[in-house]
């Protein structure tokens, strides 16, 4: 494997735990601050699909910027091979 496979194997896992982490704290949170003794639990799924959307969004983000790295390490710049218009021609 090279290192962009290694660099979207690692991202995808951050994501998943991203993704995880989301939703317990979204969900914790809500359960804290509406939710009261007594009555049933509210639905877990716009939570999970929230937690999904957030690791998503984490993933894309990632893979932008990695996009962005590699895309620069092929370019080869143009000034390398422009004339330095300051040097004095002998």
């Amino acid at each position: 494997m090279d290192e962009k496979e290694q660099r979207l194997v690692e991202y995808s896992i951050e994501a998943v735990v991203i993704a995880w982490l989301s939703y317990l704290f979204l969900y914790q949170n809500y359960l804290l601050h509406n939710w009261h003794r007594g009555l049933p639990l509210p639905s877990k799924w716009p939570f999970i699909l929230t937690g999904i959307g957030i690791g998503a969004l984490f993933f894309w983000y990632e893979w932008r910027k990695l996009e962005k790295e590699f895309g620069r390490k092929t370019e080869v710049p143009s000034e390398l091979f422009l004339p330095d218009a300051n040097q004095e021609e002998p």
